[in-house]
């Protein structure tokens, strides 16, 4: 009599597991999918505003620096409120895709995958601008290194909208991790590839030479970065 009872006592909870998990599932690709339609929704918003917001981040990202700053003056002011809004698209599109990484791929609980999703690009554009700043105030060069930061801002801009395209189709296949994951990652590297090579030609076409510029890149970026990624490895990625 136990043992029947126990059998089907073991029937019940093997019907219940399922149905727990799916509904998980469910709740987790509707998460995902509120978070992508926001991001299409601000770049929406974005080119409602100026239809030629999209354009010129795109074809600033082709060009180089010399023509970066007449181009936002006459398209898409950097402080304007489209420009302001594919900012804000950088940073949810880049967490939405590194939360499918954390959660999906790393298995990581929610909370900490949220916390890791918007930290990294947060972490990461502190680090591209603030750096750039201090560098700015302390060498007394802040008006030469305005290049550098449009740089930072229209790259970034530019690689918002590729993070949205990337997340739409993650999440649409959920089997292809392994190929998302490392169309995710070549759009990380040629992020900050483009940035430092444009950058680095903008400051040195302005008189700043190569040992200051490799001092700044050493000191200012490569170090904070290679602190925080040790720091991430040992407490998080064990």
């Amino acid at each position: 009599m136990i043992a029947l009872t126990t059998f089907f006592q073991d029937e019940q909870l093997n019907k219940v597991i399922p149905e727990v998990l799916t509904a998980r599932e469910e709740t987790y690709t509707m998460f995902l999918v509120a978070i992508l339609s926001l991001s299409f929704l601000l770049i929406s918003l974005s080119r409602n505003i100026n239809s030629r917001s999209l354009g010129t981040v795109v074809e600033i990202f082709f060009r180089d620096s010399d023509t970066m700053e007449v181009q936002l003056k006459e398209n898409m002011r950097i402080g304007s409120f489209s420009s302001i809004v594919l900012i804000t698209n950088f940073f949810i599109s880049f967490a939405l895709c590194n939360f499918i990484f954390f959660h999906r791929i790393l298995l990581f609980d929610d909370g900490i995958s949220l916390l890791l999703a918007f930290g990294v690009p947060l972490l990461l554009f502190i680090v591209e601008t603030t750096g750039v700043l201090l560098a700015g105030v302390l060498s007394g060069e802040t008006k030469r290194l305005n290049a550098v930061i449009l740089n930072t801002l229209t790259i970034s801009q530019f690689a918002g909208v590729l993070f949205t395209l990337i997340a739409l189709f993650w999440i649409m296949n959920p089997g292809a991790d392994k190929l998302f994951l490392s169309l995710f990652l070549a759009i990380v590297a040629l992020k900050e590839i483009s940035r430092v090579l444009k950058s680095s030609l903008s400051v040195l076409s302005v008189g700043i030479s190569w040992y200051y510029l490799i001092l700044y890149l050493c000191t200012l970026e490569i170090l904070p970065l290679f602190v925080v990624s040790v720091y991430i490895l040992k407490n998080f990625l064990k």
